[in-house]
């Protein structure tokens, strides 16, 4: 509660929550979402920071300011959703599709390999729309028949790879930081025509959070040297 409270306080300093505000205290609700103890403490807190403000600077703005923290606190868009798809079939290429067109900002890809021109079509869209993209793959994977990791990179999309002796074996994307995709599904045609393969997406706070916390750690210790075409 001290970091939201921390938060709240210089949130408050122009009586408005801007749209990066919003996102960062969907961050800091992620650890009380669906807890009516701990949401109620934050609500009082609320409440008491735009009182003191409206008390000590006249600023009924202040209650503008409060309207957006409680409509955040119990928003519909807070409560946990999950859906799951499964391959063979292209259900599960029609969700890493759709994920990819519909981010805004961000795209962090962790896959074993990606072949299937179909994904990457949507990669070099998003990429023209001014989304940023990074994706870390596996080093032995890239130099495949077929990869695209050599021409994703010449596309100017950031790509680092896992250059230990074993596999760095993710699939997992996270789209605008706040989405999940994860599963067994390698980002091949393979996996949708043939393979017994699953993905799940989710916006739950704690999971997007371990996974982004996973990529940045992965991100930080991968280099970026060329990847050559396979």
């Amino acid at each position: 509660m001290s970091e939201l409270e921390t938060f709240l306080r210089e949130s408050l300093e122009d009586f408005a929550l801007s749209r990066s505000e919003k996102k960062e205290f969907k961050t800091h609700l992620a650890g009380i979402n669906g807890n009516a103890t701990e949401q109620a403490k934050a609500r009082q807190l609320a409440f008491k920071l735009a009182q003191a403000a409206i008390n000590e600077f006249g600023q009924i703005t202040a209650l503008d300011w409060l309207q957006g923290v409680i409509k955040l606190l119990y928003a519909r868009e807070n409560e946990v959703k999950a859906s799951a798809y499964f391959s063979p079939g292209e259900d599960c290429l029609h969700r890493i599709r759709r994920l990819i067109g519909e981010a805004r900002d961000s795209l962090d890809i962790c896959v074993f390999t990606i072949t299937d021109n179909r994904i990457v079509r949507k990669l070099e869209e998003a990429k023209a729309r001014g989304v940023t993209i990074r994706i870390i793959s596996d080093d032995d994977k890239s130099m495949d028949l077929g990869s695209d990791l050599g021409h994703l990179m010449r596309e100017g999309i950031k790509c680092r790879l896992d250059r230990t002796t074993a596999h760095m074996h993710h699939k997992f994307a996270i789209a605008d930081t706040d989405l999940l995709l994860t599963g067994s599904y390698n980002w091949t045609r393979s996996a949708a025509t043939e393979n017994d393969e699953n993905i799940l997406v989710t916006n739950n706070p704690g999971l997007v959070k371990s996974f982004a916390g996973k990529f940045e750690e992965m991100w930080r210790k991968l280099d970026s040297r060329k990847v050559k075409s396979g």
